[in-house]
């Protein structure tokens, strides 16, 4: 019986010791990813935590006896006058083969740890990557990009702090939306059903309060919990990296010109004063449909708000989050009466310039008109 129970000790030891690997493992997993559901780590964690009661039953005479010699006149005494060469073989016990020392237990398992860590590296880092034939870099930028070993490497590096979640021009002259009215319009359903790409428009302007009800359902604020202001469209760990400009052509009660869209006040900050329709239609390739909509939203990327967080695959997730502003345009627009259409393809540095952005830090990468049909 006796043979038994150490047996089964000494395998309650090593499953504990593995998913306590596990649990560590699939916790950075969680952090490195952003996962906020990860059910590998949940149940890794219920395992080591049984697995630890079982293994706390078992050896509990050891460490009720352990807990009584160590805090007894009796146990400090014997310490004191243990062998220091006993206590020496204690700490450099060595593996043996064939009765002789090859190497120290600590010294094995560094030898395991550094050989592991080499394999990761070397498998992640093993050779310049070329790019195949009929690929792009867009293809090799996403095989990068994918989730690896070295994330745990670049979880250490520096990718520099948070910045500023909001942007504002303080000395540009605001123009206050209208609190925008949700009531009326199609159903989501019905909304879903006719979007469609709008290159055709009336030419009659919009107005101030239609603008407002489109940026509002675009990205606007609209609700708060646990301290974070959120959006009606999506953001991974809610860091909203993209920007909204409206090049605005013709709306009631707005001059021509181009505006920042003040998420936090629902607000129009004016960059630049003047009909701006030319310019934007050899921005957008000649697309002319660009200069007969009533406004031009442009969206663009802050890198750094998540770049701190998501390193190697802020570019994806920025560009998902555009998708998703793109989308909620489309219904708004289409749910009020309105037109819409996306542009992909435009000259980055002219639209760039005429907001007043580096393209480094901060890059157009989407452009949507919208309008009277």
């Amino acid at each position: 019986m006796g043979r038994l129970r150490q047996d089964l000790n000494h395998l309650i030891s090593a499953a504990l010791l593995a998913s306590v690997v596990a649990t560590a493992l699939t916790g950075v997993v969680a952090h490195l990813w952003d996962l906020n559901d990860f059910w590998y780590h949940t149940y890794s964690g219920y395992v080591m935590a049984a697995f630890a009661l079982v293994h706390v039953v078992l050896n509990w005479g050891r460490l009720t006896g352990y807990a009584r010699f160590r805090f007894s006149r009796r146990g400090s005494r014997r310490k004191r006058a243990a062998p220091a060469a006993a206590r020496a073989l204690g700490r450099h016990r060595v593996l043996r083969v064939a009765g002789r020392a090859v190497v120290s237990r600590r010294g094995f398992l560094a030898l395991v740890v550094g050989g592991a860590g080499g394999f990761l590296t070397g498998q992640r880092m093993g050779g310049a990557r070329s790019i195949p034939e009929g690929s792009d870099l867009g293809l090799l930028y996403h095989q990068w990009s994918k989730p690896g070993a070295m994330d745990l490497f670049g979880a250490v590096s520096d990718w520099g702090g948070r910045p500023p979640l909001y942007k504002t021009y303080e000395v540009a002259p605001r123009v206050a939306l209208l609190k925008p009215r949700l009531d009326g319009g199609l159903p989501t359903e019905e909304a879903i059903r006719r979007r469609r790409s709008t290159r055709e428009y009336s030419g009659e302007p919009m107005t101030l309060g239609e603008l407002s009800r489109v940026l509002y359902l675009v990205d606007g604020i609209s609700s708060e919990r646990w301290g974070y202001k959120l959006r009606t469209a999506p953001s991974s760990g809610a860091l909203y990296p993209v920007e909204i400009y409206p090049v605005v052509h013709g709306v009631r009660g707005l001059l021509p010109g181009v505006y920042h869209y003040d998420f936090r006040e629902h607000a129009l900050e004016r960059l630049r004063a003047g009909d701006m329709r030319d310019e934007v239609v050899r921005q957008g390739l000649g697309q002319r449909f660009l200069g007969r909509c009533n406004a031009v939203l442009i969206l663009t990327l802050i890198f750094q708000r998540m770049r701190f967080k998501y390193r190697d695959r802020t570019y994806r997730y920025g560009l998902i989050e555009a998708g998703h502003l793109g989308q909620n345009l489309y219904l708004a627009a289409t749910s009020m009466g309105l037109g819409a259409c996306a542009v992909g393809a435009f000259l980055d540095d002219r639209v760039n310039g005429m907001l007043g952005v580096d393209g480094r830090e901060e890059a157009a990468i989407y452009m949507l008109g919208v309008g009277r049909v």
